[in-house]
């Protein structure tokens, strides 16, 4: 299957940001995408604007050491994380970062998503790592995501809100939205009574029909890290 083409993903970005928008993941200027549109570049979101109003012509290109940009606006203030994820990770082509009510509540209680309690948290979600909290926009919180991402697809960003990765912006998108949702309906289950977990196995299952390719095609483990 061939790649997509650079205005093909400029496009898929754009719907995306709309997307997370429209359902509420996303707040005014809050948030940024990515995507990698070859070996060595990406395009990414830039800062102080509205999702919701961006067209594919206010993405920025850069290339994945950060030099290079082309664009007439500034990238996210988030680009430091984005290009330190790339870099942890290469099997990554595009990055979600959003602000989503229940998944940030979590975020803000420094606690992980439980994992025995959906099957969409054992077969699309995958582990959902707390980073430490560091600065917004600094390298330090780009070292300490790329660290958590080497070994999950999800994490929550303690007291700041959430990333998901993927192959492609739609991958990281659906990971984003099904973590939200796995987020919401473990708080409500918590007013309802005391969540009952999936067995050891019954998770194991779930996750090997995923990874089968029963789960639209998504893996919810990550790539392992490559020795140098």
């Amino acid at each position: 299957m061939s790649r997509p083409s650079a205005p093909a993903i400029r496009r898929a970005v754009i719907r995306a940001c709309k997307r997370l928008d429209t359902k509420g993941h996303v707040a005014g200027a809050e948030g940024n995408l990515s995507a990698r549109i070859g070996a060595t570049r990406l395009v990414v979101t830039p800062s102080g604007r509205c999702k919701a109003d961006l067209t594919a012509v206010d993405l920025i290109s850069i290339k994945t050491d950060g030099t290079g940009m082309v664009g007439q606006l500034r990238p996210s203030s988030e680009i430091a994380m984005h290009l330190a994820i790339y870099r942890a990770r290469p099997d990554v082509g595009a990055i979600v970062h959003a602000h989503p009510l229940a998944a940030t509540a979590f975020a803000v209680a420094r606690t992980p998503i439980p994992k025995g309690t959906l099957a969409e948290v054992a077969g699309v979600v995958g582990p959902t790592p707390v980073v430490v909290y560091r600065t917004p926009g600094t390298a330090a919180l780009g070292r300490a995501v790329s660290a958590a991402l080497r070994t999950a697809n999800v994490a929550l960003l303690a007291n700041h809100g959430a990333v998901a990765v993927g192959p492609t912006i739609g991958v990281a998108l659906q990971r984003m939205e099904s973590l939200e949702q796995a987020a919401r309906t473990i708080l409500a289950a918590r007013l309802a009574g005391r969540p009952k977990t999936l067995k050891a196995a019954e998770r194991m299952t779930l996750e090997q029909l995923w990874k089968s390719g029963a789960g639209r095609g998504l893996v919810t483990r990550a790539a392992p890290r490559r020795r140098i």
